[in-house]
């Protein structure tokens, strides 16, 4: 028995070696994605979509690792219970990834308009403030530190709130300008994405907190 748990701790060990190596690229997507939007830059934008499938093709072979060390050593509770975070935690991290994309998607089509586009600095803010939580919620992960990701867990509710104040300012605009409407929707798209960022920036939160205390937040 104590092989078997010698086995399962080192397959764990390198499993959540690729998971942090996933996350500084998932953060490095986020980073440049918000680079490409503030320059309105295509290439940089352009650059963040084609490696997605990369950070893609991470997720399976990590979704693999863990799934085959499962049904191969069979963990008990606690381990078990790391195995299912680090399951969990994957997905958001892809999808987090997805999103730096889906914004660089947009960039590339604000660039296309070939006009002076100024991102509103609100927009800007909630960028870095997405960007910060996702920091923070690899660091939670990495130092499995409760406190880290609890404040990331309560940092969500600010970036709602800023998604609200941007979305009411942009639809605004739009009737202010109805000739900047298509300029405003993308921005408005773009700024969906970071909330949604938030939102699985908070699960990774979670899924440490899950993985310390046996239990997510919302079941204290």
């Amino acid at each position: 028995m104590a092989v078997v748990r010698e086995e399962f701790k080192n397959e764990l060990i390198h499993i959540h070696e690729q998971i942090i190596r996933m996350g500084a690229m998932t953060l490095s997507a986020i980073t440049d994605a918000v680079d490409a939007l503030v320059e309105i830059d295509a290439e940089k934008a352009q650059k963040v979509v084609d490696n997605d499938d990369l950070i893609d093709n991470m997720e399976r072979e990590i979704d693999r690792a863990c799934v085959e060390m499962i049904i191969r050593q069979q963990p008990v509770a606690a381990d078990l219970r790391d195995a299912i975070s680090t399951l969990k935690l994957i997905t958001d991290l892809e999808r987090i990834a997805d999103h730096a994309g889906d914004i660089c998607e947009k960039v590339l089509i604000l660039a296309s308009f070939h006009t002076d586009i100024v991102i509103p600095a609100d927009v800007i803010r909630m960028s870095d403030y997405s960007k910060m939580m996702i920091k923070s919620a690899l660091e939670a992960y990495v130092s499995k530190n409760e406190e880290i990701a609890c404040a990331v867990v309560h940092m969500d509710d600010k970036v709602d709130a800023m998604y609200v104040k941007i979305k009411e300012y942009l639809v605004k605009r739009m009737r202010q300008d109805p000739d900047s409407i298509e300029i405003l929707t993308e921005l408005l798209l773009i700024c969906k994405y970071f909330e949604r960022i938030s939102d699985h920036a908070q699960n990774v939160a979670e899924w440490v907190i899950f993985f310390i205390k046996g239990r997510r937040p919302e079941e204290a």
